[in-house]
C-alpha cells in the first residue's frame, strides 16, 4: 500500500490476550436481517457484501460507481441471495439521507451497518507537500463518509429490536506510523476515534461496534484519485513523491545506502498482499461475535507496545502521600 514500506514490524504471539476483550451481546445469528455496505463494488466492501448475502443477509450495495454496485447486486441475486445496489457518493449528506430513506422502504429495516467507503492518495507525500484540498477530500470520504452514515442510521437501527451491529473500516495506517501518509492516517485514525467512543454508547442499546484494520489488500484504493476532478489529480499537479525526500539526498554514496536500506526493508517486511476475499470472512465473524477491532495482519505488537509506553511514560509520576 504504500511507496516506502514502513520499517519492519516484529510480530509477538503471546498466549495471553492483549487488550480489550469483547463483552456483552452478540450477533450469532445473522440470517434474516439486512445490511447496508458502502464501498461495496469492489475490494474488501464486495467481499463483506457476498459473506452476509452468503449468512442469508439482505444487503444495501453501496458505491460511487453505480455499474460497480449493480454488478455485485446482480452477483448476489445469482446466487441465490437479496439484494439492491444504490449510487451515491458518502461524503454528502443528503444522498446518504436519501439512501436511507431507499433502504428502509425496500427491507424494512437495517441491522448491520458497514462504513467502508475509502479513498486514498498516490505518490506518497510528506504532509507538508499535502494541500488543504488533499486533507479535504480524503477526511470528506474517509471520515464524514463514516460520521454521515452513524447519524442517518443509527437514530433508526435504536428503534429496531434485536441486537445490531456497526462496522467502520479503519487501516492498519492508524496502528503504525507511516510517513508520507498523513492525510489517510489523520482520516483513519479520526475513525478510530469515533468507534471506540460510539461502542460505548451503543453497548447498552443493543448495538455493537467493530474496527476493520486493513492492512496491505489488493483492491482499487490506490487509483482513488480517478473519482476526482482533473485539475485536482495528483498526477495532473504534479506533485512530489515522498520517495524524492528519502532517496535523493546530496551524497550520492549516502543515496545509494538509503535505496540499500528501503530494498532491505521491502523484503523483510511481515505484511504481505492478501486479497480481498478472506476480509469478508473476517469481517462477519467479527459482527457476530461483537469484536472491537478485527486486523487482516498479525498484530504489530512491538509497534503497539511502543506507543503504550510512550504515552504511560509522559504522564506524571503517582502522588507519593
Amino acid at each position: 500500500m504504500a511507496d516506502i514500506p514502513p520499517k519492519p514490524i516484529r510480530v509477538a504471539l503471546s498466549s495471553r490476550r492483549r487488550g480489550f476483550c469483547h463483552k456483552g451481546f452478540s450477533m450469532k445469528e445473522i440470517s434474516g436481517r439486512t445490511a447496508v455496505v458502502t464501498g461495496a463494488g469492489g475490494g474488501m466492501g464486495r467481499s463483506i457484501a457476498l459473506e452476509l448475502a452468503a449468512e442469508g443477509v439482505s444487503v444495501a450495495v453501496v458505491d460511487l460507481d453505480k455499474d460497480a454496485a449493480e454488478a455485485v447486486a446482480a452477483e448476489i441475486s445469482a446466487s441465490g441471495g437479496t439484494a439492491a445496489a444504490y449510487a451515491i457518493d458518502v461524503s454528502k449528506l443528503d444522498q446518504v439521507e436519501q439512501l436511507a430513506d431507499d433502504v428502509y422502504a425496500k427491507f424494512g429495516s437495517v441491522e448491520i451497518l458497514v462504513n467502508n467507503a475509502g479513498v486514498t492518495l498516490r505518490p506518497f507525500r510528506a504532509s507538508w507537500d499535502t494541500s488543504y484540498e488533499d486533507f479535504q477530500w480524503v477526511m470528506a470520504v474517509n471520515f464524514w463518509g463514516v460520521l454521515h452514515g452513524h447519524h442517518v442510521f443509527v437514530p433508526r437501527m435504536r428503534e429496531t429490536p434485536g441486537e445490531k451491529h456497526i462496522l467502520n473500516t479503519s487501516s492498519m495506517a492508524s496502528l503504525v506510523p507511516v510517513a508520507g501518509h498523513s492525510a489517510y492516517s489523520a482520516s483513519k485514525s479520526a475513525v478510530d476515534g469515533l468507534s471506540h467512543a460510539t461502542r460505548e454508547e451503543l453497548k447498552t442499546q443493543n448495538i455493537g461496534v467493530t474496527i476493520l484494520h486493513p492492512g496491505p489488500v489488493r483492491t482499487r484504493i490506490v487509483t482513488s484519485e480517478r473519482f476526482r476532478s482533473a485539475e485536482e489529480q495528483s498526477d495532473t499537479r504534479g506533485v512530489k513523491s515522498w520517495t524524492e525526500y528519502v532517496t535523493q539526498p546530496e551524497n550520492p554514496v549516502e543515496k545509494s545506502a538509503v535505496k540499500q536500506e528501503i530494498d532491505a526493508d521491502v523484503a523483510a517486511s511481515p505484511w504481505e498482499y492478501i486479497t480481498p476475499d478472506a476480509v469478508g470472512r473476517m469481517a462477519v465473524d467479527a459482527i457476530k461475535n461483537n469484536k472491537p477491532h478485527v486486523l487482516t495482519h498479525p498484530a504489530p505488537v512491538e509497534t503497539l507496545q511502543g506507543r503504550f509506553d510512550d504515552i504511560v511514560a509522559g504522564a506524571p509520576a503517582p502522588r507519593q502521600d
